[in-house]
């Protein structure tokens, strides 16, 4: 039998391997009668798919297997993002005097680090509800953990206070370990990211050319229509299934926060619905219905509809987009300067309420505006705590959320001393590395999916125009070249779109980065495909 015990400790399945065994075997019995029905129906019948129905308890089975795997990875995963800066809080803490227990209990409380919140409330409850010693509940979370760095950091402190060590310097030194695999993390994952763009574009566009070529060359050689269903078939449920899948898998490899920002999602949503309504007024109505706008589809052709109509959608929410990852790239370059500035500031011997009111007559970019809204509140007597932690309500960075929530405990643990801001300050300039050799690394491949689309469009177009212009030449031209040319032109633009979306998701992890790619792809996607057939003509 497999060992049950360490996948579901690590997949923090609380059940016995023994109850969790006996429901595999049980689950996979009641599935025998599925497998009887099926072999009986294969033999009567000759219904061959209901083949892959047989093996159903073997399904079961692997299933019962494989999800602690899965749910252990996961774990993991959400607990990577997160570990650099709850290590920099234990260790901030620690520079302070507070014992690393005393911080994870205060962890326990933080809702910007849910992963990190669980785990630390399973070390409160071993030590305040169970009655395990400090050590031994570290120890035991350690042991439980599928994350390596974290079994590191936990069992290494245990270790170091068992010896007697250098508990606040193996801390840090930890720490600074712990931002250096994460940056070369960040780097393997870019580099997948990287495989996984080109592996799409590969799929999507190299795929897309086969099938286009080859429904193009079967509608010109025959007049039946399942060429056209077939292909519609592809364009709009395939495609945009296969382009979902890669946005999940672009999902699972890269590092998650736990804010969303919605806005852009929003205008998205408001800016479909004019994009449809001026779809229908472009094309009047389809000729569905008659209106006083039908003499616009003699004069916009439906490729141009379709891509001003796609272009709308993604519009505003690119501008929407774009207007908050500068504001917040802007606010967090400026919180690292703002905290290089008050270690210096400090340092001079003025409180931190000082230092923070001083600081803020220099400019810090989008975060000299907050800094001093918060200066004034604190000038007015509000607690320095309840000041940053209404900051924290109005902004979205995580990042920031997380440095001034850092900087707030450091602050009200132990006054905000000079080793503790300068070492919150190093932490941070850490991650501002990490996250900018992150967006150079993955920065290459932004203009693979460009050149792809151009590839798309006007080789399908190019090959489409070659071949109707070789049939005229026989004389054995008897179809509408123009109606084919519009349902591949059209089925193009559709392409580069949902291109642009996952291109944004895997460069820049939000499909909401998606949205100007996506725009921008319409227009050169309409663009080739206009002067695709005007370039064959004049090369025949």
């Amino acid at each position: 039998m497999f060992e049950f015990k360490e996948y579901l400790e690590k997949a923090r399945i609380r059940i016995y391997p023994e109850t969790y065994i006996s429901l595999m075997f049980f689950s996979a019995l009641l599935t025998l009668p599925v497998t009887f029905i099926s072999i009986v129906l294969v033999y009567l019948y000759q219904w061959i798919p209901l083949i892959f129905l047989v093996p159903m308890p073997m399904y079961v089975m692997i299933g019962f297997i494989v999800i602690p795997m899965s749910m252990s990875s996961d774990r993991a995963i959400t607990l990577e993002r997160e570990m650099p800066f709850a290590a920099t809080y234990v260790t901030i803490m620690a520079s302070g005097g507070i014992p690393p227990y005393m911080s994870f209990k205060r962890l326990s409380e933080v809702d910007l680090m849910p992963a990190m919140r669980k785990e630390a409330e399973d070390i409160v409850k071993d030590v305040e509800i169970l009655g395990v010693d400090q050590l031994t509940a570290l120890n035991n979370a350690a042991k439980k953990n599928p994350l390596d760095i974290f079994r590191d950091f936990v069992s290494g402190y245990a270790s170091t206070v068992i010896i007697g060590g250098d508990v606040p310097h193996f801390l840090e030194t930890k720490a600074q370990d712990i931002f250096r695999t994460r940056a070369a993390r960040v780097k393997a994952a870019a580099e997948r990211l990287g495989m996984l763009l080109e592996t799409f574009i590969i799929i999507m566009v190299l795929m897309s050319l086969c099938f286009y070529i080859l429904f193009s060359v079967e509608a010109i050689y025959s007049t039946g229509l399942a060429s056209y269903s077939t292909m519609l078939l592809y364009t709009y449920v395939f495609t945009p299934m296969l382009s979902f899948v890669f946005i999940y898998l672009a999902h699972s490899m890269q590092p998650k926060t736990p804010i969303t920002d919605w806005r852009p999602y929003k205008a998205f949503a408001l800016s479909s619905l004019t994009a449809i309504f001026v779809l229908l007024l472009l094309t009047g109505f389809f000729g569905i219905i008659q209106t006083p706008f039908d003499a616009i589809k003699n004069i916009v052709d439906l490729p141009t509809a379709v891509a001003i109509s796609l272009f709308i959608s993604a519009a505003p929410p690119a501008i929407v987009h774009n207007k908050l990852a500068r504001k917040r790239s802007s606010t967090e370059r400026g919180m690292a300067t703002f905290l290089r500035d008050l270690t210096e500031t400090r340092k001079t011997g003025l409180s931190p309420e000082k230092c923070i009111e001083n600081l803020s007559k220099r400019e810090y970019g989008a975060f000299s505006k907050e800094l001093r809204k918060i200066s004034s509140q604190i000038s007015w007597g509000i607690p320095i705590k309840r000041v940053f932690m209404d900051f924290l309500k109005r902004t979205k960075s995580w990042m920031t959320q997380i440095v001034v929530f850092l900087l707030v405990e450091a602050i009200d643990v132990g006054g905000g001393t000079i080793a503790m801001i300068e070492s919150l300050a190093r932490f941070n300039n850490m991650t501002q590395e990490v996250e900018r050799e992150k967006k150079m690394s993955v920065r290459p491949y932004i203009m693979v999916p460009y050149f792809a689309a151009v590839m798309l469009v006007s080789t399908t177009i190019m090959t489409l125009v070659f071949t109707t212009q070789t049939l005229e030449v026989g004389g054995t031209m008897n179809i509408d070249i123009d109606f084919l040319t519009t349902l591949f032109a059209v089925s193009g633009i559709v392409h580069c779109y949902l291109i642009g979306l996952v291109a944004g998701k895997i460069t820049e992890e939000s499909v909401s980065a998606g949205f100007m790619h996506a725009a921008l792809l319409v227009i050169v996607a309409l663009v080739a495909s206009m002067f695709a057939p005007t370039l064959m003509a004049g090369m025949l």
